[in-house]
């Protein structure tokens, strides 16, 4: 079960956590979404479901160890990864060269097409459109900056707390159309309204990894092989179909200006 815990930030740099000390202790810190469906969020049952926490229960099982999730946001999963909150992050977390600098990205094990959302009645075919429409989008996450990269000057950009925000704004009327996670249809339709609002259109790909701190050599190289054998064996195609609905993607294992060996 899940453990939602307090994100103080932690005075001083953490110490590398390795799969041996995570065996010795018996649990599992992982740093999880709790409130992004279908990746990671809290059931009627208030038990942690989602793509990411069944990812994240393999790791654990893999290890021999308990998971004790703990709750991230696009505001706080970097700093409580860094100040030690954290073992480590399944995060769907968008994978950048910015980021890169600060975390240890694993390959990436998912993939989230970064998607414009509106209402029906909009007219949005591309990113010239944005300018005429009030635009959603979740602050602190990769999505922010880019809607500002492709976005014209003029358009009007509300920010929200997380996803869950983001897409009731939508539902609301606060704005008139979103950008964020492909995924986020399947909240719609959740909701019984998904005949009010279409996709209108994909703005980039969206590779994700999970992340350690730099300098967790081991723990990389423990999720790094995961992700290789969890690949080649199905499980994590499995996984995606039951959660996203669609096929996983052919994932890279290398891309410009990130380091996943973490040897560069």
């Amino acid at each position: 079960m899940g453990i939602f815990m307090a994100t103080a930030p932690i005075v001083g740099p953490a110490q590398a956590i390795t799969p041996q000390e995570i065996k010795a202790k018996g649990t599992a810190v992982i740093g999880v979404q709790m409130d992004q469906f279908p990746w990671g969020f809290v059931n009627e049952n208030s038990k942690n479901e989602g793509f990411d926490i069944d990812v994240a229960n393999m790791i654990a099982s893999e290890l021999g160890v308990k998971a004790e999730f703990v709750r991230i946001t696009g505001q706080n999963r970097i700093p409580s990864l860094v100040g030690g909150m954290v073992d480590f992050l399944v995060p769907s977390m968008t994978i950048t060269e910015e980021r890169a600098k600060v975390v240890q990205y694993a390959i990436p094990y998912s993939a989230n097409d970064i998607t414009v959302w509106g209402k029906k009645n909009a007219q949005i075919r591309g990113n010239d459109d944005l300018g005429k429409f009030v635009i959603g989008v979740n602050r602190g996450s990769a999505f922010e900056p880019l809607l500002v990269k492709v976005a014209p000057p003029n358009t009007r950009i509300k920010r929200y707390d997380d996803d869950a925000t983001t897409v009731q704004a939508l539902l609301s009327g606060q704005v008139d159309a979103i950008l964020g996670s492909v995924t986020y249809g399947l909240v719609i339709e959740k909701t019984g309204r998904g005949n009010d609002y279409e996709r209108k259109y994909k703005v980039a790909d969206n590779l994700q990894g999970m992340a350690v701190r730099k300098g967790d050599q081991e723990m990389l190289d423990f999720l790094n092989d995961f992700v290789a054998r969890r690949t080649a064996d199905g499980s994590l195609d499995a996984l995606y179909k039951k959660w996203i609905g669609v096929e996983r993607p052919k994932l890279p294992t290398t891309l410009p200006g990130v380091d996943f060996t973490g040897k560069r």
